[in-house]
C-alpha cells in the first residue's frame, strides 16, 4: 500500500515546523518532550537506553522544531530483530516512542514526524517498520495489523495495536517474532 509523502517545505507549510535529525545539543530537550507527552520518564529512558548502542539508527531520532527553535516533538526509529520460523534473525526497524508537547498536540506535529520517519526508512531501503500504538491513528500512514502478515509482537499485545508498515523491499519471507532493543524492557 503506497504511503503519501510530503516534501520538507510542505511539512513546514502544514504545521509550521521543520523535522530534522537529533543533534548533540537536543538530548535534554528530547527528554523534556517525552516526559511531558507521556507524563513519566519511561519513554525518555528508552531513548537514552538506545542512544549509543548498536540498536541506534543514525538519523533515526527525529525532532520537530518550531520557527522559534523550540523543539515540540520527537520520534525514535531503532533496530529490532525479527526472529523467523527458520530461526534466521533479520534486522527490522521499530518505531517509538513518538512524543509531542501537550500544547502542540493535534496540530500535525506527530504526522510530520511519522512521514519523515517513513521517508528515512524508505531512503535506507528498509522493508518493514513495526510499532505498538493507537489503532485509530497509524493506519493513515499505511500501517496494518502485523499479525496478518506473519509478524508477531514480543508480548501479548492486542492485534489492533500491533502494527507494521510494509515498504517496497518487503517480501513474505519477513515473518516471525519481533524483539525490541533491550532498552524497551529495562525499568
Amino acid at each position: 500500500m503506497p504511503v503519501p509523502t510530503l516534501e520538507p517545505m510542505e511539512l513546514e507549510a502544514v504545521v509550521g515546523i521543520t523535522v530534522r535529525p537529533e543533534a548533540p545539543g537536543d538530548v535534554e530537550r528530547i527528554r523534556a518532550i517525552n516526559d511531558a507527552a507521556f507524563g513519566s520518564s519511561a519513554e525518555a529512558r528508552i531513548v537514552d537506553g538506545v542512544r549509543g548502542t548498536d540498536r541506534w539508527i543514525e538519523g533515526g531520532s527525529l525532532v520537530a522544531e518550531g520557527a522559534d527553535g523550540e523543539l515540540v516533538g520527537h520520534l525514535l526509529l531503532s533496530r529490532g530483530d525479527l526472529v523467523g520460523p527458520d530461526d534466521v534473525t533479520r534486522v527490522v526497524w521499530v518505531l517509538g516512542p513518538v512524543g509531542v508537547m501537550p500544547d502542540h498536540q493535534g496540530r500535525g506535529v506527530g504526522a510530520a514526524l511519522m512521514r519523515a520517519a517513513i521517508d528515512v526508512a524508505r531512503s535506507a531501503h528498509q522493508p518493514l517498520i513495526c510499532l505498538v500504538g493507537q489503532a485509530g491513528y497509524y493506519p493513515r500512514f499505511g500501517f496494518e495489523r502485523a499479525r496478518r502478515i506473519g509478524v508477531e509482537p514480543p508480548g501479548p499485545w492486542p492485534d489492533e495495536n500491533w502494527m507494521a508498515l510494509r515498504l517496497p523491499g518487503w517480501t513474505p519471507v519477513l515473518r516471525g517474532v519481533v524483539r525490541y532493543p533491550p532498552a524497551f524492557s529495562e525499568e
